[in-house]
């Protein structure tokens, strides 16, 4: 499962945060054992050098009695637990003590003129011991009297350092509940300001997955003024901008997809980039099978049709408006096409792509063809009716010249006989009939163009027709 952010946060800070206490807890812990070591030397050392000044004259008056009330009195003081005098043969004088010592802890063991040294003791005390060398006569600053025989004899103080650790285990008692309370206290403020600026994080990973999911209309609320509120807003203005944009091109792309011509826009380079639902449907192919493909794919080859060669001509003019060409199918059909051609360019004038539309003119090509084919039957229909007014007007004019020649022949013969004229008339009355047959048959043929043949039957002499004939 994964950890949330401003849980990573918090063991990142709780961890330099622990690490930071504990060295300041450590650094003042050392230094105030160190100072108050240092204050329990100089007091012993002190103390020692004291009693050595004020007991000189005790010594010279070998007064034990007083000696013993004065160490006595100063033995009461905080964690003295005895405090021996010797002579200057190193033999115990005046011993003034708390605890039990034996022998071998009373026999003095160095002659210096002062010492100091950790000791434990039989009954498992851990002390300090401070001693100083008793003088007949002080010291001067920058002479040295110290002879064996200007040594009355030695003072030796035992101190109990239990008090010292006793003080030093609370001391670190008081630091380490000082320092636990402080990071309590820097922990909470510490979770509470990362949560605060962190309580964008959960709304703006939600938001994001809304956004992933195509919900673009999702917004996240600005809560503060620093770098996550800048990135919540400028989350806001990323989707209000994409929202428009999608929009936008969801716009253009139902106007590609409702397009019934074919649409190819191909990169510079003459790959195809995106291409419409038309131009697949039309092509037999599947958008995968096109996209990153060169255009000369769908260009037959050697056929003297538009090639991705004259792209060239397109891009140095802009454009290029209605050429009939050819695109070859999946399964190498041809399909004529209208082919035009636009260049897109950026606002810098940086080539995009070329936008290629090509409408398919199968059907107007099939259509100029019965077209071509129906003007060239009426071509050749008008041509035959040309030959047939021709033939009509033959026939036409050969009885009626035969007629008039009958009849002017007739007029001027002289003296003519009753069987001539009956017979011109019986030739003239023949060649009408001819006439009027050969006018009945136009008519028929008039009304058969019409549609309004009407068939009328009547008796008829073969002989006649044959004669006719």
């Amino acid at each position: 499962m994964a950890t949330s952010l401003w849980k990573k946060l918090l063991a990142l800070f709780l961890g330099v945060f622990f690490l930071s206490i504990g060295g300041l807890t450590y650094f003042a812990y050392h230094s105030s054992s160190e100072a108050m070591e240092r204050e329990f030397h100089i007091r012993g050392g002190e103390l020692a050098k004291a009693i050595a000044f004020e007991s000189r004259t005790y010594y010279l008056n070998d007064d034990v009695e007083g000696f013993t009330t004065l160490l006595q009195s100063l033995g009461e003081a905080e964690d003295v637990v005895a405090i021996l005098a010797y002579d200057a043969t190193n033999a115990l004088w005046v011993e003034s003590s708390t605890i039990e010592l034996t022998n071998e802890e009373i026999v003095l063991r160095t002659n210096d003129m002062a010492w100091h040294r950790e000791t434990t003791v039989t009954q498992g005390s851990f002390l300090s011991e401070f001693g100083r060398a008793v003088m007949r006569e002080p010291s001067f600053a920058g002479f040295s009297f110290d002879t064996p025989t200007r040594r009355l004899g030695w003072i030796r103080i035992l101190f109990d350092r239990g008090l010292l650790e006793e003080r030093l285990d609370a001391l670190v008692l008081q630091i380490s509940i000082v320092s636990t309370i402080v990071t309590g206290i820097g922990g909470m403020i510490f979770v509470f300001l990362l949560r605060r600026s962190l309580k964008i994080i959960g709304p703006l990973t939600a938001a994001t997955q809304h956004v992933a999911k195509g919900n673009l209309d999702t917004t996240v609320p600005v809560t503060s003024r620093d770098e996550l509120g800048q990135l919540a807003t400028c989350f806001n203005q990323m989707t209000e901008q994409l929202h428009k944009t999608t929009v936008s091109k969801q716009y253009v792309d139902n106007i590609i997809r409702s397009m019934v011509d074919t649409l190819i826009v191909i990169r510079p380079d003459g790959q195809i980039r995106t291409l419409n639902q038309a131009t697949l449907h039309l092509l037999g192919y599947e958008e995968s099978e096109l996209v990153g493909q060169h255009i000369d794919r769908v260009f037959p080859n050697h056929d003297g049709s538009f090639t991705v060669v004259e792209l060239d001509p397109i891009v140095s003019a802009g454009r290029l408006d209605h050429m009939e060409t050819v695109y070859l199918t999946k399964d190498g059909h041809r399909i004529p096409v209208l082919f035009s051609a636009a260049v897109m360019r950026t606002d810098d004038g940086t080539i995009q792509g070329i936008a290629c539309v090509a409408q398919d003119i199968t059907e107007r090509k099939r259509a100029q063809q019965k077209l071509q084919e129906a003007n060239t039957k009426l071509q050749e229909l008008d041509r035959s009716r040309s030959q047939f007014f021709a033939d009509i007007s033959h026939e036409l004019r050969t009885p009626l010249t035969v007629i008039r020649g009958e009849a002017e022949v007739t007029l001027l013969t002289e003296h003519a006989m009753t069987s001539d004229y009956t017979a011109a008339l019986k030739r003239i009355v023949s060649l009408t009939r001819g006439l009027n047959k050969l006018v009945s048959d136009l008519l028929f043929l008039a009304r058969s163009e019409t549609g309004m043949i009407e068939v009328e039957r009547q008796p008829t002499s073969l002989d006649e027709v044959l004669t006719e004939a």
